[in-house]
């Protein structure tokens, strides 16, 4: 009986001092959301959605009937989408206010899910924030802080356990995002030979821009281009390795794939996936029982 009462013991104090109502996962709810709200404010539904030759939008037919019926943009058909484009809009807007978690968890989850099967264009960051937002559920509605922006409420509750199994999901999840970014490149001649990088970046829809130009010497170097291509491997390697990794290790190749990210944004110009990823990041590799000192966002 000692023995059990020692493992319970142990079960309940790593319950409190592990449990993720925190600011952190506050925001990385609302990155989330924010680029799905900045790609439905910027765009207009004629390029967001696809648009046949008579003039509606063509509802998507989905493998699962349910799901195409459940569509959030398509709820009330084909006719009204720029009325739910702007439903959606509130809804973000009302996640990253960090009131109502409780509900806004399901209904990002919902307008993410929604937003990946039927518009024109996606990227993995659309992938990701549907994933992202579904193993949020749990621990949003087992959080009963007032808003995600407010500090960790210590509470000793045994479902807490069920939070902090959640998000080891979430790690788990992007630790395969990066090992298969990683280990999937190792068939592709471009990677193999250390010539991908030159390529992306004079894609013609990818590429960089034409300001960047001046880099075109630096990039014609052979082992220049041979180093940053395999540099993004081993980036994305180490980042798998950070799931094993102490918390010190974990901090650091933070700042360093924030950093990697954001020139993605920069060379690319791909910003949606920016948010999501930087929100798995953050998830994955900062201590989420612990408070972003964010003074303004807490009570005193």
């Amino acid at each position: 009986m000692s023995k059990l009462n020692t493992i319970e013991n142990k079960l309940r104090a790593f319950a409190f001092t592990h449990a993720p109502y925190t600011n952190v996962v506050g925001l990385s709810r609302s990155l989330i959301a924010l680029g799905t709200l900045l790609t439905l404010l910027i765009n207009p539904v004629d390029t967001i959605f696809v648009r046949k030759v008579s003039g509606s939008f063509m509802i998507p037919t989905l493998q699962n009937e349910f799901a195409s019926k459940i569509n959030f943009f398509y709820l009330l058909g084909n006719q009204d989408l720029v009325f739910m484009k702007w439903g959606a809009i509130i809804i973000l807007a009302l996640v990253i206010s960090g009131y109502f978690q409780k509900i806004t968890c399901i209904l990002h989850w919902w307008i993410s899910f929604s937003f990946l099967h039927t518009a024109a264009v996606i990227d993995g960051g659309d992938q990701i924030a549907t994933i992202l937002t579904l193993l949020l559920i749990p621990i949003c509605i087992l959080d009963n802080r007032k808003n995600h922006w407010d500090a960790k409420k210590e509470e000793h509750r045994a479902t807490n356990l069920i939070s902090i199994c959640f998000l080891y999901m979430i790690r788990l999840q992007v630790a395969i995002i990066y090992f298969h970014a990683s280990v999937g490149k190792f068939a592709h001649p471009e990677w193999a030979n250390g010539t991908a990088i030159y390529y992306w970046l004079h894609h013609s829809n990818f590429g960089m821009p034409d300001t960047f130009n001046f880099l075109n010497p630096f990039l014609g170097n052979s082992l220049f281009i041979t180093c940053l291509t395999y540099g993004v491997l081993i980036l994305e390697l180490l980042l798998f390795l950070a799931l094993f990794a102490s918390r010190k290790y974990r901090l650091s190749i933070l700042v360093v794939a924030l950093v990697f990210h954001f020139f993605i944004i920069i060379f690319h110009g791909i910003f949606s996936f920016f948010f999501s990823i930087s929100a798995a990041l953050i998830l994955y590799l900062y201590p989420t029982n612990e408070n972003f000192k964010l003074k303004w966002f807490q009570k005193k």
